[in-house]
């Protein structure tokens, strides 16, 4: 019995609750991004069947994460570090979310990338199949030389209009779509921002230790990139999330005692493959990944070890290829002129990436004996090469930081409309006028511009740390880190490929370019503080008094001196982000054309008309967002039209009503002179320059001029 006065016991079931919950809320993080992956699969499995429907999508996402959820490393156990940290995330996440909801952009228009990504969502939202048919346009594009049913980034092929690009992202945001129309599908790369973030605490909680975790995650939180690129349709976020749940997974597998079994590296391979499938350019995702299972699988002592590691190898470049199989096969069947466009560099791409497959599969392959007396060698010598390969992660550090000072990236076609870009960009920045420069030699800059130079210096300190760690240690999950960030992260460093305005460029490194810095960064720092973090083994297996502790490796002044150095360089990495939000963080891109748009639709409604006829105008395509948004057929001209195009136009269509819309009155010729234009709005954007982060906002006036088109192809205002 209790006596009387004191505080009554918990009961058990009271105390299995809490814990149950405190290992619920710490199993978020890894679990978070698995999740994400497996929905984005079922739903790119949807959209290649054309069966793109909730009835469809969610009970396949509920099965591969039924089949997957005994891969997903268990939490660690509780313990007040852990729950602190993961309290703090979570605190951090949802703060972040709810305050860029402030801030959605609003790409309902083609301008870039998250123009048609928006609008092929908005459009599966609402339709079992991603192509869109454009019904008679079809047969006015046949019959008027100058009028298209197809437009920029939309291309037209069998009566359908196909959009640029992978369709993983785009059906994730149609799936939140279906719960919260239109605002969410905008709004939705934010929830995909909110897991990604969560991937990268959970890969420094896996490396690094839950409080160090905090660091690179909310440096990545607070960063212009991570702001900018998740307020609209960029793939980039998501390969975030991917790439870390790969990574948390492939940890989890080696840490625990099922390195031996083939499930979690299979999911392992499958999550980094995934990055393959959400962006055409995705499979150097998987060439780091075979890179460092060959290390791994050509290394362990022991032939039963190397046996099982083998078949881990194996399992995860298998579920890499495969998905980054299935990511072309999408690209083929719904966007083939966009692979027809990029061919010879895709080519090339997956040509190297299948031949470096070919070759580790084949290493992997061969008898023991074969690289044994390789292997004994290299372990003999394994302090000596690791220290060889820390001094050649910081050469390669200073190889590009310093490339500005002896080379020039000249990879732009002069002729193209990129080299024109570029000359634009140069004018404005006071550069000399060069067409073919594409800047690659500054890409090391760029980082620093939005991370610091602190970050980018430890974070190459820290990649020298992990891999002497991962050499000298003969450690698997560190080696798979440091060879998959060493290959996705350096490959965009080394060629950008993208046009070099700011922030457009730097959205190439945000994949795992600047997560990974960031990343190793922590690293360095928890080096540096004499704090590296025990190996954990799962909560299951480790002694409640040890799990979670990490070993100081110096005591006395000199260990509180590099611990007080330690925060406070943690607090430089972490802080400094902020000096870049003005103007750039409250800017919402494209703001007003949803509200735009819905006016055009609705003036369209009002008329009873459903054949429109674009003229393009400053600023934007714009066939793609009527045939979206209003649900009417468009054909467009790139030039104004004649009074004959146009009477031609409306007897290809049949005769019946044809509306004439243009962002300039000009474009036609007028019965009488337009009275009112509909959908006046002012558009801001974040200002373009190759100088630095963007420090102006551009604002951007635009009407939309409606009239109804006469059989003599004269144009009458409406109403």
């Amino acid at each position: 019995m209790t006596p009387a006065g004191a505080p009554p016991r918990p009961s058990p079931s009271s105390g299995r609750a809490a814990d149950l919950l405190a290992r619920g809320l710490l199993a978020v993080p890894d679990r978070a991004p698995v999740l994400l992956g497996c929905l984005g699969l079922a739903a790119l499995l949807a959209v290649l069947a054309g069966a793109f429907r909730p009835v469809v999508v969610l009970p396949l996402a509920a099965a591969l994460a039924a089949v997957t959820w005994r891969w997903v490393p268990r939490a660690p156990r509780p313990t007040r570090a852990h729950l602190g940290a993961v309290a703090g995330v979570l605190v951090l996440g949802t703060g972040w979310l709810l305050v860029n909801l402030r801030y959605v952009a609003e790409y309902v228009v083609v301008n870039r990338d998250p123009g048609f990504l928006t609008l092929k969502a908005l459009w599966l939202a609402g339709h079992p199949s991603a192509p869109v048919p454009v019904g008679g346009a079809a047969a006015v594009d046949a019959a008027v030389a100058r009028a298209a049913a197809g437009t920029e980034a939309w291309w037209l092929q069998d009566g359908h209009l196909y959009a640029q690009g992978n369709s993983m992202l785009p059906a994730l945001l149609a799936v939140q779509g279906w719960a919260g129309g239109e605002r969410a599908v905008l709004a939705g790369n934010l929830v995909i921002g909110l897991v990604a973030l969560l991937a990268v605490f959970a890969v420094g909680r896996s490396f690094v230790g839950p409080l160090w975790a905090l660091v690179p995650t909310a440096a990545l939180a607070l960063s212009l990139p991570m702001l900018t690129f998740t307020r609209a349709a960029y793939t980039e976020p998501l390969t975030v999330a991917l790439l870390g749940a790969g990574l948390v997974v492939a940890h989890g597998a080696w840490r625990g005692r099922s390195a031996g079994r083939v499930g979690p590296h299979l999911l392992a391979g499958a999550l980094v493959g995934a990055v393959g499938a959400a962006r055409i350019d995705g499979a150097v995702a998987v060439v780091g990944l075979a890179l460092g299972y060959l290390l791994v699988g050509a290394s362990p002592l022991g032939r039963q070890d190397r046996r099982a590691a083998v078949r881990a190898a194996l399992a995860a470049i298998g579920a890499g290829a495969a998905m980054v199989t299935l990511g072309m096969l999408d690209v083929l069947r719904l966007s083939p002129q966009y692979v027809r466009e990029h061919d010879s560099q895709l080519t090339s791409l997956l040509a190297a990436t299948a031949v470096l497959l070919a070759a580790a599969v084949v290493v992997l392959l061969l008898p023991g004996g074969w690289l044994g007396w390789l292997r004994r060698r290299l372990h003999r010598n394994g302090s000596v090469l690791g220290w060889c390969a820390a001094g050649a992660a910081l050469l390669l550090g200073v190889v590009l930081a310093s490339r500005p000072l002896w080379w020039e990236g000249r990879f732009t076609d002069p002729a193209s409309g990129y080299g024109y870009a570029v000359q634009v960009l140069q004018a404005a920045a006071g550069e000399p006028l060069d067409a073919a420069r594409s800047y690659d030699e500054r890409t090391l800059a760029w980082v620093g511009w939005y991370l610091g130079v602190p970050a980018v210096v430890l974070g190459f300190a820290g990649l020298a740390v992990l891999a002497r760690r991962a050499v000298a240690r003969r450690d698997p999950a560190t080696t798979l880190l440091v060879a998959v960030l060493g290959v996705a992260a350096v490959f965009p460093l080394v060629r950008i490929s993208i046009t070099p305005d700011q922030i457009w460029a730097v959205r190439r490194l945000l994949p795992a370019t600047l997560p990974g810095l960031l990343l190793t960064a922590t690293a360095a720092l928890a080096a540096l503080a004499g704090r590296w973090p025990r190996v954990e083994r799962p909560a299951r297996h480790a002694p409640a008094s040890r799990a979670g502790r990490s070993t100081p490796s110096h005591a006395g002044a000199w260990g509180v001196a590099r611990r007080v150095a330690a925060g406070v360089l943690a607090l430089a990495v972490v802080a400094f982000p902020l000096s870049t939000w003005r103007p750039g963080a409250a800017v919402v891109e494209l703001s007003g054309r949803a509200t735009q748009a819905h006016a055009v639709c609705d003036e369209l409604a009002d008329l009873g008309v459903d054949r429109v006829v674009w003229t393009h105008s400053s600023p934007f395509r714009y066939l793609a967002t009527l045939r979206v948004l209003c649900d009417v057929e468009v054909v467009e001209f790139v030039t104004p039209p004649s009074t004959a195009d146009l009477a031609a136009v409306r007897a290809a269509w049949g005769g019946g009503p044809v509306a004439a819309l243009s962002f300039d009155p000009g474009s036609y010729a007028w019965t009488v002179p337009p009275a009112a234009s509909v959908g006046g709005t002012g558009s801001t954007t974040l200002g373009r320059t190759l100088t630095g982060v963007p420090r102006t906002v551009d604002t951007t006036w635009s009407e939309v001029w409606v009239g109804l088109v006469q059989e003599d192809g004269t144009v009458a205002p409406a109403g």
